[in-house]
């Protein structure tokens, strides 16, 4: 009898774990639709400050940032000489990345810029559904870059407002 319930056991367990991987790999299209949704919707709305993005949009279109900003800056370390050491600018010892590779040439020179508008504006439209000013994005950079970002990020997290 315990051998019968064992195996029917395993059975169960070997079912529930089909179940679970099938809506795993539905969930992974699922979320590479999204991630691309949200990726091209930052870009068509470069400047547009006003109105809202959801918590996903917000969270795929930084994951875009980031993947791409490792990939400019592994790009510009091993195939691009340095151009500009980040510590010699103003306030350049308060620039996150600095503190990483101060050394840095030209494609991340142009990269930061050109993405710094997409990025406040979905900023500002996610703290604008989150219920909050659209100002609270300058705690990116103020007071000190990684002091502020400890109060920003919980207010990027808040679900949505009606």
């Amino acid at each position: 009898m315990a051998g019968f319930l064992y195996g029917t056991c395993n059975v169960s367990i070997l079912r529930l774990h089909e179940r679970r991987q099938d809506r795993l790999h539905l969930g992974t299209v699922a979320g590479m639709r999204a991630f691309a949704h949200a990726s091209v919707d930052g870009f068509k709305r470069y400047f547009d400050f006003k109105g809202r993005s959801s918590r996903s949009d917000f969270w795929y279109f930084m994951l875009l940032f980031v993947g791409l900003y490792f990939i400019v800056a592994v790009v510009d370390h091993f195939f691009v000489s340095a151009t500009v050491n980040i510590n010699d600018l103003p306030l350049g010892g308060y620039i996150p990345m600095g503190m990483v590779d101060p050394e840095v040439g030209v494609p991340v020179l142009l990269y930061r810029p050109v993405m710094a508008i997409p990025t406040l504006a979905v900023t500002v439209r996610r703290l604008h559904d989150a219920g909050k000013s659209g100002w609270w994005c300058v705690l990116w950079v103020l007071p000190l870059p990684v002091i502020g970002w400890l109060y920003l990020i919980p207010l990027l997290c808040k679900p949505s407002r009606a």
